[in-house]
């Protein structure tokens, strides 16, 4: 997989669009796991939100810079 992109003429990485759609899906997903509760049973939700965000994020780049 090529390093940049070219998105409507413009060349970025292609760790931003990840990145991008890395955040919506932490938004979303933390929306379902607050409403279900999840977070009662957490000692550190700050760090719980950021790992999820982390693991989110390194499965994909993981898989295209293999």
């Amino acid at each position: 997989m090529p390093l940049d992109i070219t998105l409507f003429g413009i060349q970025m990485p292609t760790l931003l669009p990840i990145f991008v759609v890395t955040a919506i899906l932490q938004i979303l997903l933390d929306r379902l796991m607050s409403d279900a509760g999840v977070y009662q049973h957490v000692w550190h939700p700050g760090l719980f939100r950021t790992g999820i965000f982390v693991c989110l994020f390194t499965i994909p780049c993981l898989l295209i810079y293999r």
